[in-house]
């Protein structure tokens, strides 16, 4: 798998067509020497996602569709982000965050500025999302297999790393035993009722990596592609001496990518750290040459950071010492929240640790540092949603998984002296069960599918964006696939509370004051013109959820645009001064221009 970086370091500066002809020569001779295993990753693993993907969003004549839950709850932001991006000039693209009016825009964006490029072309939204996803699944299997081979040496020990991860995690399989016992069905089987892995009183939603981040954290996605690929250069330079000048051209890249995580995704940033940190400290005697590594993933992302994160974040306790994570009881409920979480994974990973006792340093150390992400994630919260912390968690499991393999190969190798193949093949259906009850469930899409958007409000927020200033302030109400924020890509007051707060902005006292608005009168209009509001927006969540005094809108300001779900006031005038001027402020510049 690796010649094709030997051609990477050999490069100079060449003809563009010799280089072309030279990388699909190399490509081919890798593909040949990894056929049957490639073949195996991509008609299993390749199939699946493929399938998953191309029907998870869909257009019908009523509307949007998504084919799952968790799609549902993130790829509404997603959608927003993209039509900022989409249908607004670039001098807008960062001028506000999408659900909190006058807040940076920390998240990390590259995904969605792709998708939104894609849009802006002459693709739909739907596509827009499809086929990146599509190109982000195939450089993570073709990473995760380049990454595992490498250090492995094994093909067979790769694919079965490889799904050990994509299955996990846990004993929720002994629950669905359970039911099944109760009422078999073949119906059961080929769609389990509940979702398995989940341990709600330990604040995990979904136990599985694919069905909880993969599928639906569109960033996580990208950002696991590219630093498995950010690790599997730097682990194949670390492991072979040779071309130190090649090796130099392979690092700065590495570097430079490296480099660009924080506007991809902020936690494979800090295991990139972690991991390629340990590495390089372990190899120390090489840092002239690890410099063209650290050096540009350094400038870059640090320049990233103070350009779209630092300042951005209101909440001091973003950060947190949080020793023992979501478990109480001390050691004994802390083990007990492990086993029901991950099952017997972490006493097959550490003996697959000691199994690799005599490799060389650097596989070792590679593998020890998914431990110390491990440690570091139960002992602090690196975002205020404590679930957050499992896409630290998912990234130890990644690296647990290749030992898994590295104890499972061993245990059948050895069968018969230590322990049958029939434990073997015991402790992997231990390893898979719940996760394949979770991704049978998954591919499901004709029961999981649930409409994100109604065609209605599609059109009413293609109306917002060509009758509203592009950097209004709408008032909604906080619902995660309010139109105004998906479709009309304006700013709102504020949106989903569980994403304002893991995003770091204090909105207590905006969410209060938003339900003050909505009821109208005197300390309403003082509170509009105190958030500079230019449209409000009455919906059936406005009406529902905050009893919006429709009828004080109704009576005291224009309806600007309607549908048969809502109407939009026009608010404006309470930014007039009393010779009907836009109000400025102190700089003399229209108050829009603040944000």
């Amino acid at each position: 798998m690796v010649p094709f970086l030997d051609l990477i370091a050999r490069v100079g500066i060449i003809h563009p067509t010799y280089l072309f002809i030279w990388i699909m020569k190399s490509l081919l001779k890798i593909y040949q020497s990894h056929k049957k295993a490639l073949l195996v990753l991509f008609a299993t693993w390749g199939l699946y996602f493929f399938l998953v993907f191309i029907r998870m969003i869909a257009y019908k004549p009523s509307g949007l569709y998504v084919g799952h839950k968790n799609v549902w709850g993130d790829w509404a932001l997603h959608i927003g982000m993209v039509s900022i991006f989409a249908y607004k000039d670039p001098q807008y693209w960062f001028a506000y965050h999408p659900v909190y009016a006058g807040g940076k825009l920390t998240y990390p964006f590259l995904v969605n500025f792709i998708s939104g490029m894609l849009v802006r072309v002459g693709f739909s939204m739907d596509m827009a999302f499809i086929i990146p996803s599509l190109i982000y699944v195939f450089f993570l299997l073709t990473g995760m297999y380049a990454l595992f081979y490498i250090v492995l040496k094994s093909k067979k020990q790769t694919l079965v790393a490889i799904s050990i991860f994509f299955l996990s995690a846990g004993l929720g399989f002994i629950n669905f035993l359970r039911d099944f016992s109760k009422n078999p069905s073949l119906k059961l089987l080929l769609y389990p009722e509940q979702e398995y892995s989940n341990a709600i009183p330990y604040e995990v939603y979904s136990g599985n990596f694919v069905v909880g981040m993969l599928i639906p954290q569109r960033a996580f996605l990208l950002g696991m592609a590219l630093s498995l690929w950010i690790m599997t250069g730097l682990v194949y330079i670390l492991l072979n001496r040779k071309q130190a000048i090649g090796n130099r051209r392979i690092l700065l890249v590495l570097g430079t990518l490296a480099g660009l995580l924080p506007i991809i995704h902020i936690h494979s940033f800090i295991v990139i750290i972690v991991v390629t940190g340990s590495l390089c400290l372990i190899s120390y005697e090489r840092w002239r040459e690890l410099l063209f590594y650290a050096v540009p993933a350094a400038i870059i992302s640090i320049s990233l950071y103070l350009m779209f994160i630092s300042g951005g974040i209101e909440n001091p306790q973003f950060f947190q010492w949080l020793p023992g994570w979501t478990s109480t009881g001390g050691l004994i409920g802390w083990l007990k929240m492990w086993i029901q979480l991950w099952g017997i994974m972490l006493p097959i990973a550490v003996f697959g640790f000691f199994l690799l006792r005599k490799k060389p340093l650097i596989i070792k150390t590679f593998f020890f540092s998914f431990f110390l992400l491990f440690i570091l994630a139960n002992f602090f919260l690196f975002q205020p949603m404590r679930f957050d912390n499992t896409k630290i968690f998912m990234w130890a499991y990644l690296g647990f998984s290749g030992l898994a393999a590295v104890t499972l190969s061993w245990g059948w190798r050895r069968g018969g002296r230590t322990f049958s193949r029939f434990d073997v093949v015991l402790m992997a259906i231990v390893l898979t069960f719940t996760g394949s009850l979770e991704l049978i469930r998954l591919q499901r899409i004709d029961r999981n599918q649930v409409q994100l958007a109604n065609a209605e409000d599609i059109k009413l927020g293609v109306e917002i964006r060509e009758k509203t200033d592009p950097l209004a302030i709408f008032l909604t109400s906080t619902d995660h696939n309010h139109p105004v924020m998906m479709w009309g890509a304006r700013s709102i007051l504020m949106g989903y509370p569980g994403w304002v707060f893991t995003y770091g902005f204090l909105y207590q006292q905006r969410e209060k004051d938003i339900a003050v608005m909505f009821k109208g009168g005197a300390e309403a209009e003082k509170l509009l013109k105190q958030y500079k509001i230019s449209y409000v927006a009455i919906g059936p969540s406005e009406l529902k959820n905050l009893q919006a005094n429709e009828s004080y809108y109704a009576q005291n300001y224009p309806v600007a645009i309607q549908n048969q779900n809502y109407r939009i006031y026009d608010v404006r005038k309470l930014g007039l001064n009393s010779n009907g001027e836009q109000q400025l402020n102190a700089r003399g510049k229209d108050w829009r221009e603040n944000y």
